[in-house]
């Protein structure tokens, strides 16, 4: 697949020491290079692989469901809420048993039942015997699988490439989605068009292939010291606890979950808006949405270097803000005619995704250096579980107030607000005051009981304060 630009990291923040993966620090090395050691790329390779794949399942799927099933709009509600449904009732549990185990066996299994999975839709509709139940469990079962492999990698590069590496290794992922999402639905369609909507599913069942072979000659991240012994139920609860009482965690999840229930609010109604309002065709809007790619890389390419000038906290809580400011171009566009209208979505849109690529790229790196390895899998499944289960309401939410006197117009200008207020749990907490990651790897240790979780996760004003 094509790499996203080949951008020149900017260096990571400098140790004080051995990073968490035993290696001292290497000046003389570039960003890229000293990541190219530590075998991340290899992860790079497979992870790129499937979530280009995944863009032709996310297109092909309702297209099986619709052209081959001939599916009632009921039916097609079902299939869009599958997966989110699996995240909603395994999301805790994952967490527990990622961090009971080693990591790269868990991506692995993820990756091997995935492929099984969505190769029963091409054989199903060779031999006849295409269900709607069938789609279903497949995306119910895919949607708690993508999960687990993305909860297990979310603890596993720390692992891998240190601490002080963890902002360029999280650029390059993001920079990887930011191209996945532009070409990934071209490529779809492409495939779509040549084999048939139940056929171009092949190409994702592949791409799992390519991640477990790339992941294959990676070291194995066993769990943190104690992790395994805790009983499930009181791990799950850690977990919740953990996230619920650290004074960076959890304002970090208040904001992602805010941000999450309003951007679903604005996107359920923006399609309808941009093709029914503005008049924009298909072809235009995909135009428009690679704005969002291009500027998606600048935000990968240089989230760290304006991270280490401003301050990690700072640069967050704008990157939380500039979105909902972003959105008010969208409705503002209906006041004027093309093509006035589609630059302001064009901006809108290239605004939108820059400062989203920055702030995933921060907020996981803030929580891969600040919370223990023993507990990555269990907060990384509980700020989930939050901030995606919200999406269905903000989606239902977003239909039923259009569907009022207010309109599409109003509805997005109300999305757009709500969106921008979302920076206010950050502002207003210890997130802004965080200068830097800490150049010392977080204690490994089980939290097991609520002061210990403040000291070791940064709770205390020791910790997140920089001038303490």
């Amino acid at each position: 697949m094509p790499s996203p630009a080949e951008p020149e990291l900017p260096p990571s923040p400098p140790a004080h020491g051995p990073d968490a993966s035993g290696e001292p620090p290497v000046p003389s090395r570039t960003a890229r290079q000293d990541l190219a050691a530590t075998g991340f790329f290899r992860l790079w390779t497979g992870e790129s692989a499937s979530l280009i794949g995944s863009q032709v399942t996310l297109f092909a799927l309702p297209l099986v469901a619709v052209l081959v099933l001939d599916a009632n709009a009921w039916e097609m509600g079902l299939l869009g809420a599958a997966g989110s449904l699996a995240v909603l009732l395994f999301g805790p549990s994952i967490g527990a048993w990622v961090d009971g185990m080693d990591r790269r066996t868990a991506m692995q299994a993820a990756n091997v039942l995935r492929c099984v999975l969505l190769l029963s839709v091409p054989a199903a509709y060779l031999l006849d015997s295409l269900h709607l139940w069938l789609l279903l469990l497949v995306t119910f079962a895919v949607g708690g699988l993508s999960l687990l492999f993305d909860t297990a990698m979310a603890g596993y590069v720390p692992t891998l490439v240190g601490r002080r590496r963890l902002v360029g290794a999280n650029s390059w992922m993001q920079s990887t989605i930011s191209v996945s999402d532009t070409v990934g639905p071209g490529l779809a369609g492409a495939l779509v068009q040549v084999l048939g909507a139940p056929l171009a599913i092949l190409a994702d069942a592949f791409s799992y292939l390519v991640s477990m072979v790339a992941l294959r000659r990676l070291p194995k991240a066993p769990p943190g010291e104690g992790a395994s012994e805790e009983p499930h139920f009181r791990a799950i609860v850690a977990g919740f606890t953990l996230v619920l009482r650290d004074r960076v965690q959890r304002p970090m999840m208040l904001a992602a979950t805010h941000f999450n229930l309003f951007t679903a609010m604005f996107f359920a109604v923006y399609m309808l808006y941009l093709v029914k309002v503005l008049g924009f065709s298909p072809l235009m809007i995909g135009l428009l949405n690679v704005a969002g790619g291009v500027t998606g890389l600048l935000g990968a390419w240089i989230s760290s270097r304006v991270a280490e000038r401003f301050g990690y906290g700072a640069v967050l809580t704008v990157a939380y803000a500039v979105p909902g400011a972003a959105a008010v171009l969208v409705p503002a566009a209906q006041l004027f005619r093309e093509p006035l209208s589609a630059v302001l979505v064009g901006a809108s849109t290239a605004l939108w995704s820059f400062s989203v690529i920055v702030n995933l790229i921060l907020s996981e790196t803030i929580k891969q250096a600040l919370v223990p390895s023993a507990m990555l899998g269990r907060v990384t499944s509980v700020i989930r579980v939050a901030s995606w289960g919200v999406e269905p309401v903000g989606s239902l939410l977003g239909g039923a107030i259009a569907s009022t006197a207010l309109g599409l117009q109003h509805t997005l200008v109300l999305a757009a607000a709500g969106v921008f207020t979302s920076m206010l749990w950050t502002l207003f907490s210890q997130v802004r005051s965080l200068r830097s990651i800490p150049a010392e790897p977080a204690d490994d240790e089980t939290v097991k009981t609520p002061d210990r979780s403040e000291e070791q996760c940064g709770l205390t004003e020791r910790a997140t304060d920089p001038n303490r």
